[in-house]
């Protein structure tokens, strides 16, 4: 990790997020209690609350946390979507498509419909 090209908060999420998937919760708990312990000089303080909670959580606590998460996701596309319809008239399709995060092609089929 020291020499590596990628930011170590990164690394450092990735390997949290990898964890969180484990099925068994008690190894679940131990690995990212692991990943904590051996980073505590590189993890940032905010994400290291984050992760605190998300470890306080119950299961049931942790899946409706989830859900949210995906939800706000959703959301948030579905508010770039709108942007995009509402410019398809006023931008080019590859400058919506930048502005907005969406796929080119997404755009395109917009432009369509």
């Amino acid at each position: 990790m020291m020499k590596s090209e990628r930011d170590r908060q990164d690394i450092i999420h990735e390997s949290i997020e990898t964890a969180k998937g484990l099925e068994d919760d008690n190894q679940q708990v131990q690995v990212i209690a692991g990943i904590l312990t051996s980073m505590d000089k590189f993890i940032g303080e905010e994400y290291a609350k984050q992760v605190k909670e998300w470890l306080k959580m119950t299961k049931v606590g942790r899946v409706f946390e989830e859900e949210k998460e995906e939800a706000v996701k959703v959301a948030q596309r579905e508010e770039r979507i709108k942007i995009a319809k509402d410019l398809l008239g006023i931008l080019s399709p590859e400058l919506i498509a930048d502005k907005t995060g969406l796929d080119l092609e997404e755009i395109k089929q917009l432009q369509k419909d």
